[in-house]
């Protein structure tokens, strides 16, 4: 019993000792992979400011419609930009201040999270979409662009495939198909169309050792890295095809993307929407830029965005460029 004993205490003292080295790896990773402040989301309406540089911000808050309008001091041009932000639940405010600075009415909207809306980004019912459509005809009539980023990207495609209402579309980090949605209690689409799930190509299909990688990450605090995961997803799903989204844009479309993208395989759909319509259609991918652009080393919120400071910053300059010149071809100067 007493060399038993030893034996036990041995393995305790050995277990003991792993988890200790566990949390001291866990901590120094807590250090290494720093939130950026750039990339800070805020989910509370009643917080953000009801001025920015040149516009005033109005919340707006219509059943399913939730977010601000911005409303230049001085509109110089026509219609509306309709912005939402990604898997986080923001709004992409930064982005929708620095367009109506320039003179632009902005609807900087969340899609899922808030009153009237899905909790989480499951089943997001696409027809909520008209409710936009309506203020708009109210507020804002003319041509009508909508900028989505990552997630808000998919649901901007989605969206072009179903509303002939759409004059213009820019997607950041895009996708080419509708992906199984954010409710890890269980599987579901990310929308909705008609009361029924768009179909979707889940997770499911992932490679097993994309997902082992994924846990081991999260086990260590290190940034979490989800490309494999959708990329052979993508590759593995037999009905892929049937969540492929189509292209109905009858405008001009803006995609956008980094080279080193760590969460999913933009670059490439970047080049898929680019080749859509020449001439109407146009992709513009960077080296050194990941999923998100701007002021960050490459991580967010716990996951791997890929790229570094200089190429990502470097990304942000240039797509901001590209941004404005459409933007003002778009939406004539009164």
């Amino acid at each position: 019993m007493k060399k038993l004993g030893k034996v036990l205490l041995a393995i305790l003292g050995v277990l003991l000792a792993l988890a200790l080295l566990l949390l001291a790896v866990r901590l120094v990773n807590g250090f290494r992979y720093p939130e950026p402040p750039a990339l800070a989301v805020n989910l509370d309406p009643a917080s953000y400011p009801t001025t920015v540089p040149g516009a005033t911000v109005e919340r707006v808050d219509l059943d399913r419609l939730q977010g601000f309008h911005l409303s230049p001091d001085t509109p110089s041009h026509d219609g509306l930009v309709v912005i939402w932000g990604g898997s986080d639940g923001g709004p992409d405010f930064a982005r929708a201040a620095r367009i109506a600075g320039q003179g632009y009415h902005v609807l900087s909207l969340f899609f899922f999270g808030q009153p009237g809306q899905q909790p989480i980004l499951a089943e997001v019912p696409l027809e909520a979409f008209e409710d936009a459509l309506r203020w708009r005809a109210e507020h804002a009539p003319g041509p009508l662009t909508v900028i989505g980023t990552s997630k808000g990207a998919e649901l901007a495609l989605a969206l072009q495939a179903r509303y002939p209402d759409i004059d213009n579309l820019v997607v950041y980090a895009p996708t080419t198909h509708t992906w199984q949605g954010l409710d890890f209690a269980t599987e579901k689409s990310s929308w909705t169309w008609a009361g029924e799930p768009a179909p979707y190509v889940s997770f499911r299909h992932a490679d097993p050792q994309s997902v082992t990688a994924m846990f081991a990450a999260m086990l260590l605090n290190t940034s979490v890295r989800l490309y494999e995961q959708y990329a052979s997803a993508l590759a593995n799903d037999p009905d892929a095809e049937r969540a492929a989204i189509p292209f109905k844009l009858s405008g001009h479309l803006l995609a956008f993307a980094g080279e080193d993208d760590a969460m999913w395989p933009s670059a490439d759909a970047a080049r898929h929407w680019g080749a859509q319509a020449p001439g109407r259609t146009e992709a513009h991918t960077y080296p050194g830029a990941g999923h998100l652009f701007g002021a960050h080393d490459g991580w967010a919120g716990g996951f791997a965005m890929g790229g570094n400071r200089a190429g990502n910053e470097a990304a942000l300059a240039a797509s901001d460029t590209v941004l404005d010149a459409s933007l003002a071809a778009w939406h004539p100067a009164r």
